[in-house]
Order: structure tokens, then sequence, then C-alpha cells
């Protein structure tokens, strides 16, 4: 975890909640990807935990072994879902980038990943099943929003606590480059208002937020 400072608040926000891959054919591996299959074709509510071991094929035992609840399963999924932006938002990944390149990295696999259609699949479902399960939309925000938004604050620290790059708040910077980013792409493509943006829309996009991220917050 760190602490990113928010004026004279502390936020906590969780770096770590992204679960290493399981091992291709691993018991865990194997339950992660029925309880995808069976969350996404049949909702939360009505995907038990007995249809998910035997869409696996293991026991009950073995699923609880492995996943407490099924609350706790559904992060999970989540959570290996977001595996791929994260590990492009770890600080090895970033470090020694100029600021510009590393925005556009993080904007490219911020904007690919949002609008995918498993992600987009997982935020149907957990809309759908939040006002009935609000536990799951808690899980949902810690192990993706919350996680990506908390690394891209931690780096966007380093960045100005190193002279790269001027401003006072990380996580509200976050929020900002974030938003520019989003617009109203999101819920078109929930909707079904619009199609898959294309790579270079994508890119023209990103570089578009990148150019005005950096007039409000310059390099030296």
């Amino acid at each position: 975890m760190t602490r990113i400072e928010k004026g004279h608040q502390v936020e906590t926000v969780l770096l770590d909640s992204v679960m290493e891959e399981p091992a291709a054919g691993s018991k865990p591996a194997q339950v992660l990807a029925a309880a995808r299959a069976e969350f996404l074709r049949h909702g939360f509510a009505n995907t038990s935990m007995d249809t998910i071991a035997r869409v696996a094929g293991v026991s009950k035992a073995t699923v609880y072994a492995h996943f407490g609840s099924k609350e706790e399963l559904f992060a999970a999924m989540v959570a290996t879902n977001c595996r791929r932006i994260a590990e492009s938002l770890k600080e090895e990944t970033l470090e020694g980038l100029p600021v510009r390149a590393a925005l556009t990295q993080i904007g490219r696999q911020f904007l690919t990943f949002l609008l995918s259609p498993d992600t987009q699949a997982i935020y149907r479902v957990v809309v759908a099943e939040t006002p009935r399960f609000p536990d799951l939309g808690r899980r949902f925000y810690a192990a993706g929003p919350q996680n990506t938004r908390g690394r891209i604050a931690r780096y966007l620290e380093r960045a100005a606590d190193r002279g790269l790059i001027r401003l006072d708040d990380p996580a509200r910077a976050t929020e900002m480059f974030l938003g520019m980013l989003i617009g109203p792409r999101h819920l078109k493509r929930v909707l079904g208002l619009e199609p898959a943006m294309s790579d270079t829309e994508i890119s023209s996009a990103v570089d578009h937020a990148v150019a005005c991220f950096l007039i409000l917050h310059p390099t030296p």
C-alpha cells in the first residue's frame, strides 16, 4: 500500500490487490476460468459455488479452499482480469521513460483495457448485481479501479518528487488524467452506442489527453 496526500487528508490506496496469474492447469486456474464463464453468462446472483465447482471439475471443498466466498471469487476474477494493466503500471516498467512516454503508455493500456469486451462484460455484471450485493461493488472497486488509480497516482507522486513534472496532488491529477481519457467513451460502449475504437483512434485520444494534461502539469 501507499499513502497519497490529498490536501490535509490521506487516502490509503491498495496497490497489490491484483493476484498473480495461477499456474496453467492448476486448481485455482480451473476455478477462475469456470467462475468467469458462469458469472458472465448467468450473472452473480444466478451462479452458485456448486455450479462453479462442477464446471471446473473440482470439489466444492476445493473451491472454498482457494476462495473463501463467492464474493471473494468474483473479486479474484476481476483482479486477474486487471493483471495485464497492473503489469504495465509497475514501477520498473515506467521508470526511465520520459514523462510524456510514460503517460502515453499508461493511457493506451488503460483505455484499451477499459473498452475491451472482457472488462465491459464484467462491469455490466457488477452494475446489475451491486444493488442486491453491495459488497460486490466494493470488492470490484478495490480490485479494479482503486488499484489502477493507486498505481498511477504513485507513479505521478514519484515523478513529482524527482522534479520531472509539476503537480501538488497526485490523486487529483490521476482523476483528471483518467477523466480526459474516459470522457463519454465508456458509457457509450456500455450502452452499445458506439463500435469498438480502433488502435489508431485510441492512440489519437491518448495523445490528445496527454498533451492537455501536460499543459496543466508541465515538465521542467
